[in-house]
């Protein structure tokens, strides 16, 4: 059972460092108009607003970890896998590395998203608020509709 849980981990992580090259990219860097900069859209931003979002995110971006960094930790832990014995200490050691990359990184967007919050005016932000709840609202139900299918 132990062996199942630490590959059940190992995956799951293996699929967070695929993941996460998407989240950790940027929030205005995809040409489909991914995360944050989706949000914004409609929002009617004044061009000091778009200014100061883009010198955030430009921000965010630099301090984001390197794709190489990633990459090791999931070598890494595939090399854990593949090994004859299971060293339980390095694989710990490992996810907890990453664990804390990944929560400096979450700690980061966060941040970055009170912080363009706060470039919002209150009409903005009712909007930007209202929208979120929408989608909330239809991602219960899109869940909702999926469980009652299984």
């Amino acid at each position: 059972m132990k062996k199942f849980n630490v590959l059940t981990a190992f995956f799951v992580t293996a699929l967070s460092v695929v993941g996460s090259a998407t989240v950790v990219a940027g929030p205005m860097e995809h040409g489909r108009g991914a995360g944050i900069e989706r949000q914004l859209k409609g929002l009617d931003l004044t061009d000091a607003q778009r200014q100061q979002i883009e010198a955030l995110t430009t921000a965010f971006r630099a301090k984001r970890p390197e794709a190489a960094e990633q990459q090791r930790f999931a070598t890494e832990l595939a090399a854990i896998v593949r090994a004859d014995h299971f060293d339980e200490v390095a694989a710990r050691q490992l996810l907890e590395q990453q664990q804390g990359v990944m929560v400096t990184q979450g700690l980061a967007r966060l941040k970055l998203q009170h912080d363009i919050r706060n470039i919002l005016t209150v009409e903005q932000k009712e909007k930007l608020d209202n929208r979120v709840k929408r989608m909330q609202e239809k991602m219960a139900e899109k869940r909702s509709k999926a469980s009652t299918a299984e």
